[in-house]
């Protein structure tokens, strides 16, 4: 009898570890437990100049034709996807889905799955260009793929997913974004850490991760560091650590020093996923303060309340189901700094109310996010295409 998973999955991506932030990570993830499952998988990402190779047959490096951000044209994927069965997407990645949509036009017997992680967004000639690929290609892509997946219901209701939730309803499935609860879970302090970073037992700390260059600009680091100013006046003890990377780093950090907040924020550069756990469990509060509707998830703040950290975040369609409002973390308007200062604060001064949550975030992350239930849903689809 013929093995579903003799099947060839290709899983192709716009960004992979250690650069991408959420998506990146998402598709290793996914990559390694199809291995587990026995499925022959290999993921196609973009080659640049200035990321760092991981050496493993499994991921192959493609060159860019014609870049875009951390997107753009492959035309060199067109042929090497040839030897698959399944074509995995995680989208947006302008440029190649267009090639994956014609592909997917000229072999008719292979199938599509697009990954819908978030609305393209962009800013000046991208913002433009994006709008244009709505407009004309985001059609074309729903109506040739096989099956969609979007991180929630929720959040692809206010995506430009929702014009065909109606007419295309069957092939949608909810598969939210994963965590590896064998990495991210509660452990004991790292004395050696804490103490690198000059974190003491007195000190509550509240943690911020996520990527600082211009494709992360929503993240809401600025509002973040404005309302820290104002808890740091009344609270001599609080301190706030930023894990990530980018080329707005330098920006965040100059309004760190613009503030006189040098020695209470800790900007530690860009984690490795295996060590991010060691991180969450310094802390007392994580925070993910999103400006704009495209924080369609936020891996981390599923990572983070695998640790027991409550979390504070915006409240954006998607990224808001990551969390109990007032069960295991709070909900903040977005944008509003007073409204985030309030809630720190409250967090911050309740430890019963702290300790509540951190017990309950721990069991809804590893109900809802660990990939040990998401792959066998994603299997199940392998199976049924």
């Amino acid at each position: 009898m013929h093995n579903i998973r003799d099947k060839k999955v290709a899983i192709v991506v716009c960004a992979w570890p250690p650069s991408g932030g959420g998506i990146g990570n998402n598709a290793s993830y996914h990559l390694h437990y199809l291995k587990q499952l026995g499925y022959k998988a290999q993921a196609f990402t973009p080659q640049y100049k200035n990321i760092s190779i991981i050496s493993d047959p499994a991921i192959e490096y493609l060159p860019v034709t014609l870049p875009i951000g951390k997107a753009g044209f492959i035309f060199s994927l067109y042929k090497k996807l040839k030897d698959f069965d399944i074509i995995h997407l995680y989208y947006p990645f302008f440029g190649t889905d267009i090639i994956i949509l014609f592909f997917k036009l000229l072999n008719r017997n292979k199938k599509i799955i697009v990954h819908y992680q978030m609305d393209p967004v962009g800013r000046g000639y991208q913002k433009i260009i994006f709008k244009i690929h709505i407009k004309i290609f985001l059609p074309l892509i729903v109506k040739v793929s096989n099956k969609i997946f979007v991180l929630s219901w929720d959040n692809a209701r206010h995506t430009y997913l929702n014009t065909y939730l109606n007419t295309y309803n069957k092939k949608f499935i909810e598969i939210p974004n994963g965590i590896d609860t064998s990495i991210f879970k509660i452990k004991t302090k790292n004395i050696d850490l804490a103490g690198q970073y000059n974190i003491t037992s007195k000190n509550k700390l509240l943690i911020f991760a996520g990527g600082l260059d211009d494709q992360h600009f929503f993240k809401g680091v600025d509002v973040l560091i404005r309302a820290f100013d104002k808890i740091s006046k009344n609270n001599k003890e609080v301190k706030l650590m930023i894990i990530g990377d980018g080329n707005r780093k330098k920006f965040y950090e100059r309004l760190v020093d613009d503030f006189g907040l040098g020695e209470r924020v800790i900007f530690t550069g860009w984690i490795d996923n295996k060590k991010l756990a060691d991180y969450y469990n310094l802390g007392s509060v994580f925070v993910l303060p999103s400006t704009e509707r495209t924080e369609s998830f936020g891996i981390v703040i599923a990572e983070a309340q695998a640790c027991g950290l409550p979390a504070i975040v915006s409240n954006w369609p998607g990224s808001r189901l990551t969390i109990e409002d007032g069960k295991t973390g709070l909900l903040v308007e977005p944008k509003n700094e007073n409204d985030l200062t309030n809630k720190i604060i409250r967090l911050l001064n309740d430890n019963d109310l702290r300790q509540a949550m951190s017990r309950k975030a721990i069991v809804r992350a590893n109900e809802k996010y660990s990939w040990d239930s998401i792959i066998i849903k994603i299997d199940s689809v392998y199976k049924n295409l």
